[in-house]
């Protein structure tokens, strides 16, 4: 007997989504795991902060991009898809390369006036190496992903994977060990970006004219200054942390957040797959019937987002006395905080896809932005008094601020578009 045809990708959604997801959770925790042990904390926070500023740029370029491509592809033939996929591939290429010459003369004229430490420069120079490269993979994997292709992204995941955490090995007891381990990721995201394009081959035109950039604009705006904000409350405590605190305040509230990862990872991955098959339904379904979809699969990430959190509480000794090798200054409360951000971010997820789907950018951008600026300030006032916990209390904050003025705007629009609906009917 054949399963219905939500049943069906339901299936596909939590099998390959969730294999990646899982696969690139353990890479990066493993790699994690290695600079804790085996680096200095500085070393190690030097890491951190590089590999947060890759994530802002993996964040800027997705949502300025893929969001409206889910929005814009579905109602495209295949000709002008290809044509599509491979301007902006030419539009972000001349970006990246422009962005990285300024990222270096910045880098170079900051270290000809000593405002640069001696051990920073090779940690700048590999992180712009990684920015580029993680761009590079970054657009043909969610392009991927758009087309739902998750078994190619899933292949060419593997070998990042495998790059990812040669390089951490390879970092390990050493004094640059930041730099190895950035130098590591870089040459893997360009060898999984390889691949990636390669599987994409037929669904791209290399020779399309530049310029589709300028045409999404107006969309890709909000998105990405909506993804920029969210990022700044939802990893901008590490530099906040950083220049209010120290590295090694950096370190400990990195290992305390590398317990939740796969929360993060698994989380993240799922939404990938969800937001175009989110969009089929509400173009078929209509709202109503896609916020019950949505709030369903923010129920399921929520069950199995306090299963992890269970265990990992029960485990939290051995993970961080005899695997990490750390017992950091409040190290139950950062857990606990760490736990309730997650939690929240598992359930918020989902919910928010209606919004952005109706293209409700402007209005998520205000969210993410009241949101940002709250946490962050409470994060700020929180570490001057306790230390390092006061930066996931300011996230949790924010992050509660942000999941009920999600709920209170998807209720009102789901009523203003049946109020639509409605007026359209009774016209003659």
């Amino acid at each position: 007997m054949t399963g219905s045809p939500f049943s069906s990708r339901l299936v596909r959604l939590f099998g390959s989504s969730i294999v990646d997801q899982a696969l690139l959770s353990g890479a990066n925790f493993l790699v994690g795991l290695i600079l804790i042990r085996y680096a200095s904390e500085t070393q190690y926070g030097y890491y951190v902060l590089a590999f947060n500023g890759m994530m802002l740029a993996t964040t800027l370029q997705g949502t300025f991009i893929s969001t409206p491509l889910v929005i814009r592809l579905p109602g495209l033939d295949a000709d002008a898809r290809r044509s599509w996929i491979g301007g902006l591939w030419r539009d972000q290429r001349r970006w990246t390369l422009a962005g990285s010459a300024v990222a270096l003369t910045a880098i170079g004229l900051a270290w000809a006036m000593d405002a640069l430490q001696p051990d920073a420069l090779p940690v700048c120079i590999a992180a712009v190496a990684l920015l580029a490269a993680a761009t590079y993979r970054e657009y043909f994997r969610g392009i991927l992903l758009v087309y739902q292709r998750p078994h190619a992204v899933l292949a060419a995941d593997t070998v990042y994977v495998a790059g990812l955490i040669a390089g951490g090995l390879l970092a390990m007891n050493q004094p640059i060990a930041a730099t190895i381990a950035l130098g590591g990721a870089a040459l893997s995201a360009l060898a999984c970006g390889r691949l990636l394009r390669r599987a994409l081959r037929d669904d791209m035109d290399a020779g399309a004219p530049p310029g589709r950039m300028r045409e999404i604009a107006h969309v890709g705006f909000w998105a990405a200054s909506g993804g920029v904000i969210y990022w700044l409350f939802n990893q901008g405590y590490s530099f906040l942390a950083a220049a209010t605190l120290d590295l090694t305040a950096v370190a400990a509230l990195a290992a305390s957040r590398l317990v939740m990862m796969p929360v993060n990872l698994v989380t993240a991955g799922v939404q990938k797959q969800l937001t175009p098959i989110a969009s089929g339904w509400l173009h078929e379904l209509g709202p109503r019937a896609t916020a019950r979809r949505l709030a369903l699969f923010s129920a399921i990430l929520g069950t199995m987002t306090l299963a992890y959190l269970g265990i990992a509480w029960l485990l939290r000794d051995w993970i961080f006395i005899d695997l990490m090798r750390k017992d950091f200054a409040q190290r139950d409360v950062l857990f606990q905080l760490w736990a309730a951000v997650f939690l929240v971010m598992s359930l918020r997820d989902p919910l928010m896809l209606l919004l952005l789907l109706r293209q409700r950018l402007r209005l998520l951008t205000a969210i993410t932005l009241g949101s940002a600026l709250l946490s962050l300030a409470i994060c700020y006032a929180a570490m001057l008094r306790w230390g390092a916990t006061g930066a996931p209390f300011g996230v949790l904050c924010g992050e509660l601020f942000y999941i009920t003025a999600v709920l209170v705007c998807t209720r009102a629009e789901m009523r203003r578009a049946e109020t639509a609906a409605g007026t359209r009917e009774a016209l003659p």
